[in-house]
């Protein structure tokens, strides 16, 4: 979780975009595949008792275990969602996505209290697709839709961080963010890692550009803890 994050709500759970790092999917295809949510495996569904959910402020991640924007996702589920949060404007909510294209089509009934975000691990569409890192649409249509969308509050999550070109920073700034939070991998598994120093690169370059820079699970690539450097 974010630590700006004070809880998490998932009205909606389940996504199709099968990240080979995904710890949402494993752990409802493992610890919680028994659970009646999770039973038919990671399809998106709509959980109606979490409609029951009453916030009285904080930040609130919604839909932590799935992506709310997902092509699978249908549009009613997600306006029920957004009218639910319309009505606690005492709470901020953060909603995080791998298809913000999607954003546009709901932009005139969001919510004032919504932060809109982003996962963008990289900007190198072609790593992207070597590694089968996901069925998501690609990082550039991310950055380009982060870059077009119309809102003061937006979030973008560089993390699991992957390799990048060196216009990354720019386009990240290009994209206006309030926060950008970056991460290594949690989960030990092989990523195309940028080295060490290239991250702090990258994060020194975006707060030299005045943006906000939150960081998570900060190391060394796991190939430089391998060869011990």
């Amino acid at each position: 979780m974010f630590d700006v994050v004070t809880e998490t709500w998932n009205p909606i759970s389940g996504c199709t975009h099968d990240c080979v790092y995904c710890w949402a999917r494993r752990l409802a295809q493992t610890r919680l595949r028994n659970t009646a949510r999770y039973r038919g495996g990671f399809t998106p569904r709509l959980n109606v008792k979490e409609f029951n959910k009453r916030f009285r402020g904080g930040l609130v991640f919604v839909c932590d275990m799935g992506d709310i924007m997902g092509s699978a996702v249908r549009d009613e589920w997600i306006l029920r969602v957004l009218e639910h949060i319309g009505r606690f404007p005492q709470a901020r909510f953060l909603l995080l996505t791998k298809n913000p294209e999607r954003y546009v089509d709901f932009i005139d009934v969001m919510p004032s209290n919504v932060v809109l975000g982003a996962t963008i691990e990289t900007d190198d569409d072609e790593l992207y697709i070597k590694h089968s890192i996901s069925k998501a649409p690609p990082p550039s249509a991310r950055i380009r839709a982060m870059r077009k969308l119309d809102w003061s509050a937006k979030f973008i999550s560089v993390e699991p961080i992957l390799d990048f070109t060196p216009r990354f920073p720019v386009e990240i700034a290009f994209i206006k963010p309030s926060i950008v939070y970056v991460g290594y991998d949690n989960y030990m598994c092989r990523l195309p890692e940028p080295p060490l120093y290239k991250t702090i690169d990258l994060i020194s370059s975006l707060e030299g550009r005045g943006i906000v820079v939150l960081t998570k699970t900060i190391r060394r690539a796991w190939f430089e803890e391998h060869r011990g450097r």
